[in-house]
């Protein structure tokens, strides 16, 4: 994604609302008493929000809410938020899903946040016509063959961020020799081998590696990177893991810098000293044209500590809003109503672009962002 994409999105922005009635409004004949009762509904929130990824589910949780509240008062509607922690566990996911098809005042499900999340509840949500629209699970088979018919994701997936990750790094970066870790999860497996697989194919000299999701030290790892490595590359949903192997880099005098990915952006926990990460969406502190959302942002809550995955998530909370609303247009509405008129969305991004899903349940694809960091300070680059 890229300044003109992120700006025209933004400038947009002014505009969400003349979109959101035209996208979304209900016909003229039903009250907004009647639109306030059948929008007294709730959107489930399925993500971390604890474990070692919850501070990325507190992230997404905190813009939701505040979407949510913004919506509402823009618009007249009672919508509401049901909580379903993930703890970053696929079972623990599996039975929050459960939980949410189970209660009928449930009309949309933000999230999965996380690739694993929406593989265990993808069919669950289906069966009950349950639509789900995720801000950042982007592993590619979520939408390929189209084996969720109900989910839905407003940022672009791995297919894109694979390729990105490798051009920068052998291009941009010109790493001869390039060490890439995975996590062992349904999320980083895919994606390491994608980006390993592609580097070799610029004749660049790989090595794999593997650790668990909960590792907490990385010295045997780190043991292994040879002094002519560039780059290591850590498809990780951590970024406490992310910023604790950059650190042992460094006390074991290795030139390697981190390049991560997704879950690794975090401008307060992955502060490297050089380092890299992608993501599927801008982190709007960095452009001007996002400052009075922001502003509000900032007025909502007591400490802004947010990077690139609460607008993401902001925006699938409008995205199935709007939705309901819309089928909320004979004064009534059931879910498989809102999953249609999701399928249907085309409103402006505050990420970047429209909000166009393909048959797939994919936006149209765009660019992953890669920040530069310099002593734990943030820069987009590219």
């Amino acid at each position: 994604m890229r300044k003109g994409l992120i700006a025209a999105g933004l400038a947009a922005l002014v505009a969400v609302a003349v979109v959101t009635a035209a996208v979304a409004k209900p016909a003229a004949q039903t009250t907004p008493a009647q639109i306030a009762a059948c929008t007294n509904v709730s959107l489930g929130f399925l993500g971390p929000l604890t474990g070692p990824a919850g501070f990325l589910g507190q992230e997404q949780l905190s813009w939701l809410r505040f979407g949510v509240q913004k919506y509402n008062k823009e618009n007249g509607t009672r919508f509401k938020v049901v909580l379903g922690d993930t703890q970053l566990k696929a079972p623990v996911a599996r039975t929050q899903a459960r939980r949410f098809t189970g209660n009928s005042n449930i009309m949309a499900v933000i999230g999965g946040s996380e690739s694993q999340a929406v593989r265990v509840s993808g069919k669950l949500f289906a069966n009950a016509n349950l639509v789900s629209v995720s801000g950042s699970a982007t592993a590619t088979d979520l939408t390929k063959g189209r084996p969720f018919r109900t989910f839905f994701r407003v940022v672009p997936n791995d297919s894109i961020q694979g390729p990105d990750v490798v051009n920068y790094v052998s291009r941009k970066l010109r790493a001869s020799d390039v060490v890439v870790i995975d996590s062992q999860d349904d999320y980083s497996l895919p994606l390491a081998g994608a980006v390993a697989r592609g580097l070799r194919a610029r004749n660049v000299e790989v090595g794999r590696e593997s650790v668990s999701a909960d590792d907490t030290d990385f010295s045997s790892i780190v043991a292994n990177v040879g002094s002519e490595v560039d780059v290591v590359v850590f498809a990780t949903q951590v970024a406490t893991a992310a910023n604790t192997l950059s650190n042992q880099l460094r006390e074991q005098g290795k030139k390697a810098i981190v390049f991560g990915t997704d879950g690794a952006y975090s401008p307060s926990q992955f502060k490297p000293r050089s380092g890299y990460v992608s993501v599927f969406a801008p982190d709007l502190h960095f452009d001007p044209k996002a400052r009075a959302l922001i502003r509000e942002y900032r007025r909502f809550v007591s400490k802004d500590t947010s990077g690139a995955f609460g607008p993401a998530t902001y925006m699938a909370g409008w995205v199935a809003m709007a939705a309901i609303e819309q089928a909320c247009a004979d004064g009534s509405a059931t879910r498989a109503e809102v999953v249609r008129m999701v399928r249907r969305t085309n409103m402006p991004s505050i990420i970047g672009g429209r909000v166009v899903f393909d048959a797939k349940g994919d936006v149209t694809p765009s660019k992953f962002v890669i920040y530069k960091i310099t002593n734990g300070k943030y820069a987009p680059v590219g």
